[in-house]
């Protein structure tokens, strides 16, 4: 199969978008894809469904819930795709494996300091930070029917939204992306959904 090159909405609040983002970097390690992880505000989500008027949540409220990290994201951005990729995958495991507070500036500083990224210019980059990233990826996930997070979509634009309730190993990440990419290939499945309990919808 060929190496794909979805590009992946996230929340850092999420858990199913860390348990995502954890199988897709061991199917990265594989080789089988190169994906761009992008920005989704569940918050921002949350009040579009709920019909509540612009602007959004970002102008209205800069720091509600899961909106600092997005900006510090965006600052680790600044030193270059890489970096942002190991800052991104550090804050998430920041909040879901050691359970701190996502949106603290003391989470942010660990984050960086795990990263290796220069954590004097993340600091002079976190100060200058805006939404301007986040309004424009969230808008173009919207274009794109994005409605929660994880979401992959393939170049040629199919997509697919998926919860994990457990990190899956190593050994069996590459099958289970090869078994969604298989999938994929047939354009006239445009749903596959199980019955969710009520604690599966609680993780």
């Amino acid at each position: 199969m060929s190496t794909g090159e979805p590009t992946v909405y996230i929340d850092f609040l999420c858990p199913w978008a860390y348990r995502g983002a954890m199988w897709l970097a061991d199917v990265e390690k594989a080789g089988r894809i190169r994906p761009q992880f992008r920005f989704f505000s569940l918050s921002q989500n949350h009040d579009a469904r709920q019909g509540l008027p612009e602007p959004p949540v970002w102008e209205r409220d800069p720091h509600a819930k899961g909106l600092p990290a997005f900006l510090a994201a965006t600052a680790a951005r600044v030193q270059g795709p890489e970096a942002g990729d190991r800052f991104r995958i550090a804050l998430q495991r920041a909040r879901h494996e050691d359970h701190l507070p996502v949106d603290d500036p003391g989470t942010f500083w660990r984050a960086a300091e795990r990263a290796g990224i220069d954590v004097a210019r993340f600091e002079r980059d976190f100060e200058q930070s805006d939404f301007t990233t986040l309004a424009l990826e969230h808008a173009e996930a919207v274009q794109r029917g994005v409605f929660g997070v994880p979401t992959l979509v393939w170049p040629e634009g199919r997509s697919y939204y998926l919860k994990i309730t457990d990190l899956i190993p190593a050994d069996r990440a590459v099958a289970l992306y090869d078994a969604i990419e298989t999938v994929h290939r047939f354009g006239e499945v445009i749903e596959i959904k199980t019955p969710e309990s009520e604690g599966t919808l609680a993780a």
